[in-house]
């Protein structure tokens, strides 16, 4: 269990870190896009670590070429890239509520972490692919 004081500095930090990187407009993605790889349809579950809100990641990403495409279905606003070793990058945005994420992808798998500057949370996300893009 984490005492009052250390979970109080960590959602403080936390919501610091989230507010900077909200402030912050997304760039291009980097030269090294995976190749398609790990192109498909990725079946996304998160817990909340920090905060009082439910875990915000989409439930299913679209990858093509390296890009994140779609969310829910179309549900979602995203934006991210997929780099050649893995290393997943992301944006979702849905009605006033963003969260973005970062982790890593291998093979079938994949887990990182995300966090909310809009709903001053963040916690840990896993996910599994559930079908490959046609190439």
């Amino acid at each position: 269990m984490i005492s009052r004081g250390i979970g109080s500095l960590l959602l403080s930090s936390l919501c610091a870190l989230a507010a900077g990187a909200a402030q912050a407009q997304p760039g291009p993605p980097p030269q090294g896009l995976a190749d398609g790889r790990f192109d498909g349809v990725w079946e996304f579950q998160s817990t909340t670590a920090v905060g009082a809100c439910p875990g915000i990641a989409p439930g299913d990403v679209t990858i093509r070429g390296g890009h994140v495409v779609a969310a829910n279905g179309g549900g979602a606003e995203p934006w991210g890239y997929v780099e050649s070793d893995g290393t997943i990058v992301a944006k979702f945005a849905v009605g006033g509520h963003v969260s973005r994420a970062n982790g890593s992808l291998r093979g079938e798998s994949g887990s990182g972490a995300w966090s909310s500057s809009t709903d001053f949370c963040g916690g840990n996300w896993r996910a599994q692919r559930r079908s490959r893009a046609a190439r």
